[in-house]
């Protein structure tokens, strides 16, 4: 074994029920449990269960809402660092 294969993670064992499922779940993160089951055919509990599976495997990481900071009023974005001299300074840029 070379040192590149031991940093390689080995592929998921999902099959084409975890590949649907990832399929809506990703086209839509918000769908109901329920929905896929029935797109899947297959129970809610069922489908509770892969989910849940798929995230203790890594292959799913969550999900998040994302925020469009023009519909909140916001038109301008800045970054700003500062760098300072010495870092028990910290308390007194803050």
């Amino acid at each position: 074994m070379s040192n590149n294969d031991s940093y390689q993670e080995s592929a998921a064992d999902i099959d084409s029920l975890d590949e649907k499922i990832l399929k809506l779940i990703t086209k839509n993160a918000r769908i109901p449990f329920l929905e896929v089951a029935r797109e899947c055919g297959v129970s809610g509990a069922a489908i509770h269960q892969r989910v849940q599976r798929l995230l203790n495997m890594g292959v799913v990481t969550g999900s998040e809402f994302i925020l469009n900071p023009q519909k909140l009023g916001y038109n301008t974005t800045a970054y700003m660092g500062i760098h300072l001299e010495k870092a028990n300074f910290s308390k007194r840029v803050v």
